[in-house]
């Protein structure tokens, strides 16, 4: 990697490739640890104004998951969470709030469920493990420009959020064939490993924050989470899609720092599960 990054005093930004040169992530504030997963197709700046919206509320941060990582050498959720667990381990923190959209939620489910001990709260968005729409099967081999955005939009709510240059950006890592291979494996895992049935386990208090407009993961995947998991809240937010901390950060993150001031009051507490709205 030809480039080396440290914490910038200005932001709080930690991109690290010296100290641990294993790890890539955005840092903002400190205190309470709260680790943000992102999504297949997703990357560690999608969450970057939700990590400036808590940073005076807890230590936020945001990993680049190891998607294209050859030394996770098969794609599993299970290989994801050990992954975020040695990321908190290198980073020395252990307990946090993992959070994630979509994979990044699935990655974040495993976690609760297998290292239950490092896990505070669970923040879900967009979530797979029980259902999500997938758009990589019927894949062509060499997508166009225009498949890829129609694909790509689907994600959204507002569609302007699907710029050209992402779109590009995109095409490319589905043409790649080892990248394609990736992204495939990942998917396949994602879907093979259905949660319903462990759900229950979860002690972790949970907030989802959910699209009312999503059509990867609909609202009815959400209000299933919601019933299957004991200390689970749903917060719906009105006109957006599959990715809320884009759509809506400064919302996404309001709700965020609420329920983290509320968990806090009511530490080693049963949290009510709330009403959706």
């Amino acid at each position: 990697m030809d480039e080396d990054f440290v914490r910038s005093p200005g932001k709080g930004d930690t991109l690290s490739v010296l100290t641990y040169p294993k790890y890539r992530w955005l840092e903002r504030g400190e205190g309470e640890a709260v680790v943000l997963l992102h999504g297949l197709m997703g990357q560690m700046h999608h969450w970057d104004e939700v990590l400036d919206q808590l940073a005076p509320t807890c230590r936020a941060l945001a990993p680049t998951l190891p998607i294209f990582d050859p030394e996770v050498a098969r794609p599993s959720i299970d290989a994801l969470a050990r992954w975020v667990v040695d990321f908190l381990d290198a980073l020395e923190i252990p307990r946090a709030v993992i959070g994630g959209n979509s994979l990044g939620g699935h990655a974040a489910l495993a976690i609760a469920l297998a290292y239950p001990e490092r896990v505070r709260g669970l923040i879900l968005t967009g979530s797979s493990g029980l259902f999500e729409r997938g758009f990589t099967r019927g894949v062509p081999h060499r997508p166009t420009p225009d498949y890829v955005r129609e694909k790509m939009e689907e994600v959204f709510f507002d569609r302007t959020l699907v710029t050209p240059e992402w779109v590009e950006s995109v095409r490319q890592t589905v043409t790649e064939r080892a990248s394609a291979l990736r992204v495939l494996g990942f998917a396949r895992a994602a879907k093979r490993d259905n949660l319903e049935s462990r759900l229950g386990d979860i002690a972790a208090p949970t907030l989802m924050v959910w699209g009312a407009d999503d059509r990867i993961t609909p609202l009815d995947v959400a209000r299933r989470f919601q019933a299957l998991i004991p200390r689970s809240r749903l917060v719906i937010l009105p006109c957006c899609g599959h990715a809320p901390m884009l759509e809506h950060p400064r919302a996404f993150a309001g709700v965020v720092r609420h329920w983290l001031t509320v968990e806090r009051l009511r530490a080693g507490g049963t949290i009510r599960a709330g009403a959706s709205r």
